[in-house]
């Protein structure tokens, strides 16, 4: 017996008798079924108050705000850019929620070009819990701003935040996008003696416009 053979043996034996597939099935279905018993229990309040207070709970550099609507939405992007002492330009999603807001009158230069300074775009969910945002890639929607650029926002509907990570992605048709990707804060790491770093792998800031509808 080769070396090879005599290591997946013992996995193996360590595993034991490989289980049926339907009894794997019917325990994922009785999870499912008491979703209580599995997922942790949030505080009182409602979904939009609890996405905030998780926010407040992410690393450095997560924040978020909300906007009465869309119409807010170039105003408050030029005053977080002024915040970050950073130039008022920004890329756009080439999104028609986005595209038809005064931008010009916000004194923002919006493109489409991919910028490493920001991007904005638009979340199809948030997620209470943990503060989550789902993207999904689509034609109207590059998912790579969402790690490129060093300061990322997003835009995200009041009425699309969820309490629990499974709602979010309960109705997620993948057949209809190349990906669907979950945000949660800026980018950090503490491989490097344990001590937290931001923005190594992805953005450094995160900041996120609730809007109201």
């Amino acid at each position: 017996m080769s070396a090879r053979e005599a290591i997946f043996a013992a996995i193996g034996r360590a595993l034991g008798s490989a289980k049926d597939p339907a009894d794997v099935r019917a325990e994922a279905d009785a999870l499912l079924a008491e979703p209580e018993r599995v997922r942790p229990r949030l505080p009182a309040g409602d979904a939009l108050t609890l996405f905030e207070a998780a926010v407040k709970r992410l690393p450095p550099g997560a924040s978020c705000e909300r906007l009465a609507g869309w119409n807010e939405l170039p105003a408050a992007c030029a005053r977080h850019l002024a915040a970050l002492a950073l130039p008022p330009a920004l890329k756009l999603q080439p999104l028609p929620e986005l595209e038809v807001l005064d931008w010009a009158g916000a004194g923002l230069a919006p493109g489409v070009e991919v910028d490493d300074r920001a991007s904005l775009s638009v979340a199809e969910r948030g997620v209470a819990e943990t503060a989550s945002l789902v993207l999904r890639s689509g034609p109207r929607m590059a998912i790579l701003d969402a790690f490129l650029p060093l300061h990322h926002m997003v835009a995200l509907r009041a009425r699309d935040v969820v309490a629990h990570l499974e709602d979010a992605v309960a109705d997620a048709d993948l057949a209809r996008s190349r990906n669907l990707v979950i945000v949660t804060g800026p980018s950090g790491t503490t491989d490097i003696e344990g001590s937290l770093v931001i923005g190594v792998h992805g953005p450094a800031t995160l900041h996120v416009f609730l809007i109201a509808e």
